[in-house]
C-alpha cells in the first residue's frame, strides 16, 4: 500500500480514528433524560417525540455571543442534511422568564428553522442539570434509539460535527 505524503490525508485519517473512538457501542450509551419544554409557537414539545431520529441538540441564550457566531454555522450543517427525515436539528434556549420576547424576536428575525425551545435559565425540566451543562453553546448528539451518543458534541462550525452525525445516521 503506498503511503500518502500529504499531511492533511493524515491528518483527517487520525481524526476520523479518534472521532469514531468517541461514539460509544449503542449498549453502553446512557439513554438520554426526556424533558418536555415549549416550543416558539406555545406548544409543548418532548425529546422522545423523535425518537427513530438523531437529534443534534444546541443548548444556547439570546445574551450568547459565542452561541450566536454558532448560528450561521449551524444553517449551513441543517442544509448538508435538506431532505433527511432522519436528522433533527434542535435549540434550547436557556434564556430567562424576561428574556422569552427576545428569543422569540431573535429567532424569527434571523430566520432561525429548526426545532426552537424555551428552558427558563436551564431550570425548566432541571435541563441543566440533567445534561450537565454549566456553559453556553453546549452541543448534544442524541442517537436514534434516544440515547447519548455524544455529550459534549462538536460546535457545528466544525467539520466534525457532520461527520459524527453522518456516522450515527448509519447506525
Amino acid at each position: 500500500m503506498k503511503k500518502s505524503k500529504n499531511p492533511l490525508v493524515l491528518l483527517v485519517t487520525i481524526c476520523m480514528c479518534v472521532l469514531s473512538s468517541f461514539i460509544a457501542d449503542v449498549n453502553e450509551r446512557p439513554v438520554a433524560p426526556n424533558f418536555t419544554l415549549e416550543s416558539i409557537d406555545g406548544k409543548k414539545v418532548s425529546l422522545t417525540d423523535f425518537k427513530g431520529k438523531v437529534v443534534y441538540i444546541d443548548f444556547w441564550a439570546t445574551w450568547c455571543g459565542p452561541c450566536l457566531a454558532e448560528m450561521p454555522h449551524s444553517k449551513k450543517l441543517k442544509e448538508k442534511f435538506v431532505g433527511n427525515d432522519s436528522i433533527v436539528f434542535m435549540y434550547v434556549s436557556v434564556d430567562s422568564e424576561e428574556n422569552i420576547d427576545d428569543w422569540k424576536s431573535l429567532v424569527k428575525k434571523k430566520g432561525m428553522s429548526g426545532v426552537q425551545l424555551i428552558s427558563r435559565d436551564g431550570y425548566e425540566e432541571r435541563v441543566a442539570d440533567r445534561y450537565g451543562i454549566s456553559f453556553i453553546p453546549r452541543f448534544v448528539l442524541v442517537d436514534k434509539n434516544g440515547k447519548i451518543a455524544y455529550l459534549n458534541a462538536p460546535a457545528p462550525s466544525t467539520p466534525e460535527a457532520e461527520t459524527l452525525i453522518r456516522q450515527l445516521l448509519k447506525e
